[in-house]
């Protein structure tokens, strides 16, 4: 008679339970792993993300006119703003029209340097003269007039271009440096809903516009607080002295399933007046 072995229920049940006691720790040591790489690829996203907005909008900021930037709020602060002109090209210029000098439409000014500088003209370009104000340059209207065409070569000096305006003109004043400054449309940064977004193409407005439609994406995920104290407020201005630029404070806060990123800029503004 042949004798036949086989496991008894208690060794069947033994082996279910080691299986589900190792098969608990494997799953265990796989969620771990599984929640560090989650937490790893947000934290990744979120200093990405960050980091994008935060060197585009330095970067941008030390290429604004002087005393251009300027920031405002809505009535009921859900919604903060900077606002800037960027320069395209600067230059020193010959001599402007400057009363008792006769209205004149042409201004002339050393020729852009192509190995160093880059400008391509477009319908609505400006020249500034001497910005001490935001006023100055978005509702005065002596110190910053439109360009009628592209600058062109003087044909007695090739070491000079010419700038013609749409009509006669007569500037406020000179330029302590006699520089002159190329700009385009303003620039808007707003925080609002958790968002920063940009804003372009809109026109040189006396009041600082807060409530632009569209814009272009630039960050989300902040939580700064817009009705807060001013530490928290996304932008912030410190004007120009007698012993240095102006600069601008930025200060953004983001957030995204409980991973933080805090970061803190202080840009100083190089050109001058």
């Amino acid at each position: 008679m042949i004798s036949q072995r086989g496991f008894t229920l208690i060794e069947l049940v033994t082996v279910m339970v080691v299986l589900a006691l190792v098969s608990v720790g494997i799953s265990g040591f796989v969620r771990t792993g599984t929640q560090i790489y989650v937490d790893v690829a947000e934290r990744d996203q979120l200093l990405s993300e960050s980091r994008f907005v935060v060197q585009r909008l330095s970067r941008e900021i030390k290429s604004a006119l002087p005393n251009s930037l300027r920031v405002a709020s809505n009535v009921s602060n859900t919604i903060q703003c900077l606002e800037f002109v960027p320069v395209l090209w600067s230059s020193f210029y010959f001599d402007i029209p400057v009363s008792p000098e006769p209205a004149d439409d042409e201004v002339k000014v050393v020729a852009l340097d192509s190995t160093i500088d880059s400008y391509t003209y477009a319908s609505g370009d400006s020249v500034v003269v001497f910005p001490t104000a935001a006023s100055d340059v978005y509702g005065n209207a002596s110190k910053r007039f439109v360009l009628d065409s592209a600058p062109t070569e003087d044909t007695n000096d090739s070491k000079k271009q010419i700038l013609t305006l749409q009509n006669n003109v007569q500037f406020a004043t000179d330029s302590p440096s006699s520089r002159a400054y190329i700009v385009r449309s303003p620039v808007s940064y707003c925080v609002s809903g958790g968002q920063i977004t940009r804003h372009t193409g809109y026109g040189f407005n006396e009041t600082q516009d807060v409530t632009l439609s569209g814009g272009v994406l630039m960050g989300q995920n902040l939580i700064n607080d817009l009705d807060g104290d001013a530490i928290d407020q996304p932008f912030r201005i410190s004007e120009s002295t007698l012993t240095r630029n102006a600069f601008v404070l930025t200060m953004f806060r983001f957030e995204l399933n409980d991973e933080f990123a805090v970061f803190s800029n202080e840009v100083h503004i190089p050109n001058v007046p």
